[in-house]
């Protein structure tokens, strides 16, 4: 497969390079997407593009949750070298907007009457000012837990629904060699796993008012520690049988589809790396809910920013947004990416069972559509960074209180910007 898939790479580029009569439009598309499906999902629009007479310049920078991609992203554009095209989620969308550097995209929605077919929660999330500012591909569901078929069959135990299950699961595995739950030291991951946990101790009505109102005496009532020394909880079932690391998403990932460890609280991301290494949902692997949060959807929305730089080039921009948002680039894309359309009018009917249940999650009026913190939709940089700094401090510290931690949060979430949109 690995093959298949170079191979398509350097039949594009050549084809480029030995004829670029016909295929002189190009894009320069600055990224964060490197692991197996990420890089597999975006030979899926470059193919596309291909396809449509645009050639797809990768600029791809590995590392952080995309935190060194935004920091070369700025660099670019201070030097007066802005890429066609970069990655820009959730509210940092906002952020660049207002420096007059993101190109509206109103005309092309309408000329491809994408309001029509697009969900309104992604709808509402890329625009800003009566401006559509980006380009939607996917969304992620945050609030996932895959779990290793084979282990959990031999201790012929269902996914668990309730944290006491986990603790239930840690106890059968007891001498087996096997962790229970992944973790991971890198302030990402800790961050991605407290907001999970948070929907799951606050409620989502609860942790919509935590991210939308911004209260400092909200952050400080019971349910953040809760889900404070929930986290640190899990991290304790990890060190108990081995020592806690800044392991990669996608090296927890493999330890997951090998049998080493029997959970991941991880995105749906997982779930495509998962699938690009032949591994089969609801045969080698399935997905859960995180426990307690089976009637929200914690959501992260993949997006591209068309940027105006010395040079715009504004029709080919317009292409590019034509095709990733099309039919068909959104279902080869999602399918590798672990993701699911932005799109409501698709067959679910052909999603792999872990997209099926996210996408009718995601579309379905009653269930509570949440932003995630961790990935942007609700923070700006510093804020999303700085509560990630926070948390990883305090848990790797030799000796930890929770309750001071709690109230480094709340100080935080009162310095944060007021104008981060949040959307629903």
């Amino acid at each position: 497969m690995a093959v298949k898939w170079r191979f398509t790479q350097i039949i594009i580029s050549l084809a480029c390079l030995t004829n670029c009569s016909l295929y002189a439009q190009s894009i320069d598309v600055l990224h964060w997407w490197t692991s197996s499906s990420e890089s597999k999902a975006v030979e899926q629009l470059k193919t596309q593009l291909f396809n449509q007479g645009v050639f797809w310049k990768d600029t791809a920078i590995a590392g952080g949750g995309g935190m060194a991609a935004v920091k070369v992203l700025k660099t670019k554009i201070l030097m007066g070298d802005a890429p066609d095209v970069a990655q820009i989620i959730g509210s940092t969308l906002n952020e660049w907007s207002d420096m007059g550097v993101v190109l509206p995209l109103n005309r092309v929605l309408e000329k491809n009457k994408l309001e029509a077919t697009v969900s309104h929660t992604v709808l509402d999330l890329i625009t800003y000012k009566n401006k559509v500012i980006g380009a939607p591909l996917g969304v992620h569901r945050i609030n996932s837990m895959l779990y290793n078929k084979a282990v959990l069959d031999q201790l012929n135990l269902a996914p668990p629904t309730t944290w006491a299950d986990i603790e239930i699961l840690h106890q059968r595995l007891k001498g087996s060699g096997v962790q229970t739950i992944a973790w991971s030291d890198e302030p990402w991951q800790i961050n991605t796993a407290f907001e999970a946990i948070l929907l799951s101790e606050a409620g989502a009505p609860a942790y919509l008012d935590l991210m939308q109102k911004r209260q400092e005496k909200d952050w400080l009532q019971a349910p953040v520690l809760q889900a404070l020394n929930r986290l640190q909880w899990m991290r304790s079932l990890s060190s108990r049988q081995s020592k806690p690391s800044e392991k990669t998403w996608s090296s927890n990932t493999r330890d997951l589809a090998e049998g080493k460890i029997a959970l991941l609280l991880m995105g749906d991301w997982a779930k495509g790396e998962l699938m690009s290494w032949g591994y089969v949902p609801n045969q080698d692997f399935g997905c859960t809910p995180v426990p307690g949060t089976s009637k929200a959807h914690l959501y992260s929305i993949d997006t591209l920013a068309l940027l105006i730089g010395n040079q715009s080039n504004s029709e080919v921009q317009e292409k590019f947004v034509e095709t990733v948002t099309g039919l068909t680039a959104q279902m080869n894309y999602n399918k590798v990416k672990g993701s699911v359309p932005v799109r409501r009018d698709i067959d679910n009917k052909t999603l792999d069972v872990c997209a099926k249940d996210s996408w009718d999650n995601f579309n379905n009026p009653k269930i509570i559509k949440v932003p995630s913190l961790a990935h942007r939709m609700v923070a700006d940089e510093a804020t999303k960074d700085a509560i990630a700094y926070t948390l990883w401090r305090s848990l790797t510290a030799e000796k930890t209180n929770l309750k001071e931690t709690q109230i480094r949060l709340a100080t935080i979430i009162r310095s944060a910007d007021n104008k981060t949109k949040v959307t629903q």
